[in-house]
């Protein structure tokens, strides 16, 4: 993560990413500086390119006068210069906050709402559902891969076959609704837990 400060007065054309300029993170109060996080700015080239479309920002960086007029939260991520609400062309919402939790995993934040997607570089986690009106904090955002990430991951490098092998007969290890291990991604904390679990259980068991 790395906070860029512009003058839009004076920058306000130049391009972060080929597709994204400094105007466009902009507050909306008219004020002249800017701040960016260089990677909010790659994120969005991500998600652009995985809706196969325009990404709008409607709302980028906020100064704290503007955020409290907006009622935004009062530490905000929008203040920092690390968060954007964004439209995606053809991507709604829910599959625009898919999408970010693909590419940000086990960091950042990402709020979906109505007619648009809160994403966010938070060094932490957060995620919450605010279609309804009413903010709902959940634990993610799975189901979407890129189309090169479709196939199933279930063959285990040479080093790792036969304790993978032992941990899916044993129950250790279990895949998705589509029976695919997905060995290659992170490991959560949840999932490190649910492990651990059942190997506890295992050893009681014998």
């Amino acid at each position: 993560m790395s906070v860029q400060t512009y003058r839009v007065s004076r920058e306000g054309d130049r391009l972060l990413s080929p597709h994204f300029r400094v105007r466009e993170f902009a507050c909306r109060d008219g004020s002249d500086l800017v701040k960016i996080d260089t990677d909010l700015v790659e994120l969005l080239e991500r998600i652009r390119a995985a809706a196969g479309g325009a990404v709008t920002i409607s709302s980028g960086y906020r100064t704290a006068s503007h955020n409290q007029k907006v009622g935004g939260a009062r530490y905000s991520q929008h203040l920092l210069g690390t968060a954007a609400d964004i439209i995606a062309s053809g991507a709604g919402p829910l599959l625009v906050g898919q999408m970010a939790e693909y590419y940000l995993g086990s960091r950042g934040g990402i709020g979906v709402y109505q007619t648009f997607t809160h994403v966010d570089t938070r060094s932490g986690k957060a995620r919450w559902d605010q279609r309804s009106g009413r903010e709902v904090a959940v634990s993610g955002w799975p189901g979407w891969r890129p189309k090169e990430d479709e196939t199933v991951d279930n063959i285990p490098s040479a080093y790792a076959e036969e304790a993978v092998d032992w941990a899916v007969k044993n129950g250790l290890l279990q895949g998705n609704a589509a029976g695919d291990l997905m060995l290659r991604q992170p490991v959560t904390r949840q999932q490190l837990a649910a492990i651990l679990y059942r190997f506890a259980e295992l050893e009681r068991q014998e």
